[in-house]
């Protein structure tokens, strides 16, 4: 994960978040020492004064534990998000909670990028995607509306029908079947009111707002995403955020 300057988001609350991530996804572990303010400094190109903006927080929030002369230490698991909105997909993030996800399956074809700009998604030209869209229920209830572009280039004869995804994780199914690891995601999120089509969806009155999520998400050690996605949920969805 890095740090993006061009961000609204001030550098300290998205270092402070990377490093909430780092101790969730179990980069870091609770007792784990953690880099020098220096070395964090380094590592995400930002300024000393950033880290120790971002640090406080940390040590305020009761995450890490900072001594003179003996560095910072994980102290506590981050807290905040109300279903754990992550890196890691829906599915995982509901599972902690001990919630079940339903998907309806409503197209799995091939796309290309011209195509993805009907979704507000700008996909470089040169790869083709297979597109999936689906609306995810949690408690029998619709809460979110999925388009999705997957990167073929990172998997070579991927071919899924609908009930490949119907009741399973679709990160969890490429992990197993092509044996890669999901380091990281970004996203863009933006207020909106739903269109016809997402009222019918989502079962929803045209005076209810949604989110609109344009997301990218990355394998580990990778530069350009293997998923493009633009998703519309509901607000309860992402809670109380820190942005874990």
């Amino acid at each position: 994960m890095v740090v993006d300057k061009a961000s609204y988001t001030p550098l300290y609350k998205q270092l402070y978040s990377i490093i909430c991530h780092q101790i969730l996804d179990g980069t870091y572990s609770l007792g784990d020492r953690l880099p020098t303010q220096k070395e964090i400094a380094r590592q995400f190109d930002v300024s000393l004064i950033v880290v120790k903006q971002a640090w406080n927080d940390l040590v305020n929030s009761g995450i890490i534990v900072s001594q003179r002369g003996t560095g910072s230490v994980v102290n506590a698991l981050p807290e905040g998000v109300s279903y754990g909105h992550t890196f890691r997909g829906i599915t995982s993030d509901l599972s902690f909670s001990q919630i079940r996800i339903e998907n309806q399956i409503l197209m799995v074809a091939p796309r290309s990028a011209k195509e993805a700009l009907l979704d507000g998604l700008n996909l470089p030209a040169k790869n083709k995607y297979l597109f999936i869209s689906r609306v995810r229920y949690a408690k029998g209830k619709p809460f979110n509306h999925e388009k999705i572009y997957i990167n073929l280039s990172f998997f070579p004869g991927l071919q899924l029908v609908p009930e490949d995804l119907a009741q399973q994780s679709l990160y969890q199914l490429l992990e197993n079947r092509y044996q890669i690891t999901i380091g990281s995601a970004v996203e863009k999120i933006d207020a909106v009111m739903p269109s016809p089509e997402l009222c019918e969806r989502l079962q929803i009155s045209a005076d209810m707002p949604l989110l609109s999520v344009a997301r990218q998400t990355f394998l580990r050690d990778e530069n350009e995403p293997f998923e493009y996605c633009r998703y519309s949920v509901l607000s309860d969805y992402f809670g109380e955020i820190h942005y874990q």
